[in-house]
């Protein structure tokens, strides 16, 4: 397995759960589900992650710290429009990082505002794909809708997109789902075929199995990328327990075995070329 969307930290981020993130606890992660690689993004928040870093920009930190673990794959966490995002992303890409990890309301962008039009061109340039979270989580609604991403596309058209929770918030609600799973039928139908893809992260869950039944006809499995949300704030335990009860949904589908593992990392090694 292949899988996308892990959150790491320095030890001590968490104050209450000192190792909560940790690539150690990623790694014991990993080998106690049998996942052989993932994508791991920097720790752009947490309540003690700046005075952990002591300074330290958080995509040298990710890049210094997976050095040792050769399953661990990195994305760049940076605002498109922020003044050092195009030096960011040439300078990771080189070092081996995979994808871009964005946050709109946290981030504080808007996803199709001309500002961030430099940092798409040079992703789409690089061939690395660039994640959006979508989903109601705080800001102004109108700054971060997925419909935007079809904009985008428009002035990018051969830029990778990854619509992270289709629009559900990590599985909270219907959210703007619908407009995920239009964009997604925009740009990969008979109209035109460009690179947007459907992130699962956070969409298995037994009240959203028919948005993910939806998610994999509309997209087709060649569009569709798994992730975890690691390490969902919890500890292992309780990060396995969800893990395998995602699996349990996306079983209940009755996909073949060469869907699933497109799924679970065919789809997430073409598009990346790891």
């Amino acid at each position: 397995m292949f899988l996308n969307h892990c959150h790491v930290f320095p030890h001590g981020a968490f104050p209450e759960i000192p190792e909560l993130g940790t690539l150690p606890q990623l790694d014991a992660f990993m080998k106690r589900c049998g996942i052989e690689k993932v994508i791991a993004f920097p720790p752009f928040w947490g309540p003690k992650t700046r005075e952990c870093l002591g300074g330290e920009e958080i995509n040298a930190w990710l890049h210094r710290s997976i050095a040792d673990y050769p399953g661990i794959y990195g994305a760049v966490a940076v605002s498109p429009k922020a003044p050092d995002a195009c030096e960011l992303l040439k300078t990771y890409v080189a070092k081996g990082f995979v994808g871009v990890k964005t946050h709109p309301p946290v981030m504080r962008f808007r996803i199709d505002e001309p500002a961030c039009d430099e940092f798409y061109a040079l992703a789409a340039e690089l061939g690395v794909f660039v994640l959006f979270h979508t989903g109601v989580h705080g800001g102004r609604l109108e700054d971060y809708p997925p419909l935007l991403i079809d904009n985008i596309m428009a002035r990018h058209p051969k830029l990778k997109v990854i619509i992270e929770h289709m629009g559900t918030s990590d599985g909270v609600g219907r959210g703007f789902f619908d407009q995920a799973l239009a964009v997604i039928h925009n740009h990969s139908s008979r109209w035109c075929d460009r690179g947007v893809y459907a992130g699962l992260t956070g969409l298995a869950k037994p009240q959203h199995r028919q948005l993910v039944a939806d998610t994999v006809q509309e997209a087709g499995v060649g569009r569709c990328v798994f992730g975890l949300d690691w390490p969902h704030m919890q500890g292992n335990d309780e990060a396995v327990i969800r893990y395998r009860s995602e699996l349990a949904v996306i079983d209940s589908l009755g996909f073949s075995g060469a869907q699933k593992d497109a799924i679970y990392g065919q789809t997430l090694k073409a598009l990346t070329g790891v």
